[in-house]
């Protein structure tokens, strides 16, 4: 997204490491000030002097996308500062993901990405409990009484009912046990992608 601020065009773009659905962390997008018709990395920093909001542009120069090695520098230090609203301000912190909606947004995204699997078990659960009443309801209790008439089903609807209870004071599970060798995979694994984070977070960073 391009903003003007005072005589200055900034452009905003998203960086590929914030993923909207499970994400592995915060990056702040890339921020970019033109410059004679070209566009330049930048950092933005927020001043408040007196009553007044100014935000300074800092360090422009051309990064390489692909391997963000610097390959040009406009200025060292300082390039310009300008005078802005506090509307601005908030909006520049929002789309470089540096406001706070933006981290309440991740901490949410993050809580329900980790709980994902008991949010589908619970959907589907609501899901066929509704199908149930509508079809009782339209057919005039007819799975109902089918389910009253039927030993199995009322069997296998105990068994379930005692399993649950049992689960409570003891909990068990039908998974897989884990062996040695699963643990030595998953600890590979596990190094391996934090080495390939630890890459993305260096790479995303100023």
């Amino acid at each position: 997204m391009n903003i003007k601020v005072g005589k200055e065009n900034l452009r905003i773009t998203k960086n590929e490491n914030n993923r909207f659905w499970n994400p592995f962390g915060m990056f702040w997008n890339v921020t970019e000030v033109s410059i004679e018709n070209e566009w330049y990395s930048c950092g933005i920093q927020y001043l408040k002097k007196e009553n007044d909001n100014y935000i300074q542009i800092l360090y422009p120069r051309k990064v390489n996308k692909y391997t963000s090695q610097i390959e040009k520098i406009h200025t060292e230090g300082l390039y310009k500062e300008v005078k802005i609203s506090k509307f601005k301000i908030h909006l520049i912190k929002y789309l470089s993901n540096e406001h706070k909606i933006n981290y309440f947004s991740f901490r949410i995204r993050k809580k329900i990405s980790e709980r994902r699997n008991t949010i589908y078990v619970f959907s589907i659960a609501l899901i066929l409990s509704i199908i149930y009443y509508t079809f009782n309801n339209l057919k005039k209790n007819e799975l109902l009484n089918y389910i009253a008439e039927n030993n199995w089903v009322q069997t296998i609807i105990i068994f379930l009912a005692i399993s649950s209870f049992i689960n409570i004071f003891y909990p068990f599970t039908i998974k897989k046990q884990i062996e040695k060798k699963d643990i030595e995979e998953i600890s590979k694994e596990t190094i391996e992608e934090e080495k390939q984070n630890k890459e993305i977070r260096k790479r995303a960073s100023f």
